[in-house]
């Protein structure tokens, strides 16, 4: 019995120690006042590659590759994804939409320039401009350079996100969509000299600098919807 005793005291005491082990832990936070980041700040998953193409799973797509990142129920993050970045060249400029101007999606949004190449994007949701990049409205080359981090390019917030989110691609949907995008462009550079193309049939990075204006201008149309 006095052995059990003893046995119960010890519990009780370890029991005791942890909880006031993990109380100090917390207490320098609570009294700084910390709290959790900001969604838009929580660092993106790494990227999956799918056919060639980064494709981080944490975002929804829209046809003409434009990517958005959900940070609050009614807001999303806005940037161009990898296949867009390569068909567009390093960004030299950027024509972005202002504070306050409202997008409807599908319809034309934003611009990106490289030399004498100038890409138009549609809106991937529909809503109220509430924040532009202020470092990629600086430095547009940021907006193909990482164009899933630092190349954010506008934030909106949508009444309407989540029908339409139904309309973008993620997931599997997401996949089958990069996939049939790539074969679909490599038909198309197969036709044009072999300097687009990398041993192996894969395009190259610099693929755009190396394509007649008219067939880019043509491309560009055709995949990014504008």
């Amino acid at each position: 019995m006095v052995v059990l005793l003893v046995l119960l005291s010890f519990i009780m005491f370890l029991t005791a120690d942890w909880a006031v082990q993990r109380f100090r832990a917390r207490a320098p936070d609570a009294a700084n006042g910390a709290a959790a980041p900001s969604p838009d700040l929580v660092p993106a998953l790494e990227p999956v590659f799918v056919a060639g193409y980064q494709l981080p799973e944490d975002r929804h797509y829209h046809r003409g590759h434009a990517w958005v990142r959900v940070v609050s129920p009614d807001t999303v993050v806005v940037g161009i994804d990898d296949f867009a970045r390569r068909l567009t060249g390093r960004a030299d400029a950027l024509k972005l939409p202002a504070i306050g101007a409202w997008l409807e999606q599908g319809s034309a949004a934003f611009s990106v320039k490289s030399g004498g190449r100038n890409a138009r994007f549609v809106a991937p949701v529909s809503g109220e401009v509430v924040e532009v990049n202020r470092a990629v409205a600086e430095t547009p080359s940021l907006a193909t350079d990482d164009p899933y981090g630092r190349g954010w390019l506008f934030k909106v917030r949508s009444s309407a996100l989540v029908a339409n989110l139904r309309n973008l691609f993620s997931g599997n949907l997401a996949r089958r969509w990069t996939e049939d995008a790539r074969g679909a462009l490599e038909m198309r550079l197969m036709a044009l000299s072999g300097s687009v193309m990398q041993d192996g049939g894969e395009p190259t990075q610099d693929f755009a600098e190396h394509l007649p204006p008219e067939e880019w201008k043509r491309l560009a149309a055709t995949f990014l919807l504008a």
